[in-house]
């Protein structure tokens, strides 16, 4: 028996160190998918209702189905969805990316298409969250209640209820869930 572990240390050594490796990646990517880059605990708000998150007010978001898209550059075998959602900071502004649709039923996401749409983000009609304006010396003006507006291109099969999701960058792994039927 002493024979057979001396001629497979050199083996076993290397198998020891690439369990190790490979649990600690494991590990270490379950992690940061959790606490760095994909919120995963959701804050929800029925249709019609607010929430709270990264001490600001959130909703009630609105959404409505585009029917008439042939004025839309748009796939003709594909529905337009508008959503609006309203934002209230109570302290400094919120930061977010823009929210994403998702089919509650199916799991399936989609992406703000605004620019594919022809809708051009504005500091008064903006796809994400905003910061104050800056005045000519640089200083920020007031932080005020605002609106983000996102257009999304989905699939004509694709049937509510959706979930509107906004994550705020701060509050990871936290991040809004609103209810909405267009």
């Amino acid at each position: 028996m002493t024979g057979w572990w001396r001629r497979n240390r050199l083996a076993l050594i290397a198998l020891a160190v690439l369990v190790a490796v490979t649990t600690a990646t494991l590990v270490g990517v379950a992690w940061s998918r959790y606490y760095l880059y994909e919120p995963t605990v959701p804050v929800n708000a029925a249709e019609g209702e607010t929430a709270e998150l990264a001490d600001a007010t959130w909703g009630p978001v609105r959404a409505v189905d585009i029917t008439d898209v042939d004025e839309l550059p748009a796939p003709s075998d594909a529905r337009v969805i508008a959503v609006a959602v309203p934002v209230d900071p109570h302290g400094d502004s919120p930061s977010c990316f823009s929210p994403v649709l998702v089919e509650q039923d199916t799991g399936r996401r989609w992406g703000q298409m605004n620019t594919a749409l022809g809708i051009t983000d504005t500091y008064e009609e903006p796809s994400s969250c905003t910061t104050p304006e800056v005045d000519e010396n640089g200083d920020p003006g007031p932080i005020v209640p605002y609106e983000i507006f996102v257009g999304y291109i989905v699939p004509a099969d694709a049937e509510g209820p959706f979930w509107v999701e906004v994550a705020e960058i701060n509050s990871y792994p936290s991040f809004i869930r609103f209810s909405v039927e267009p």
